[in-house]
């Protein structure tokens, strides 16, 4: 009784070969739309984030940013 178990779970080539080829023609086809693939995961996942303030620069009366501790300054 526990060979006939074993022998359902064999595969052979003439059972595996289709679903290989079945999995590599459709990451084939992922891979020449990579680009738009990672575009409309992106709008996707934008859906679910929550959108954050843009921020704004904060400007005193001189007219000149203020930058935080430890960056780089502006050269023009």
């Amino acid at each position: 009784m526990r060979m006939y178990a074993l022998f359902a779970l064999y595969g052979g080539p003439d059972q595996l070969m289709p679903i290989t080829s079945g999995l590599t023609a459709i990451f084939a086809f992922v891979l020449i739309f990579w680009n738009k693939v990672l575009v409309a995961i992106g709008k996707f996942l934008k859906l679910f984030r929550a959108s954050a303030p843009t921020p704004t620069p904060n400007n005193d009366a001189s007219g000149k940013q203020e930058r935080s501790e430890g960056s780089e300054p502006e050269v023009s």
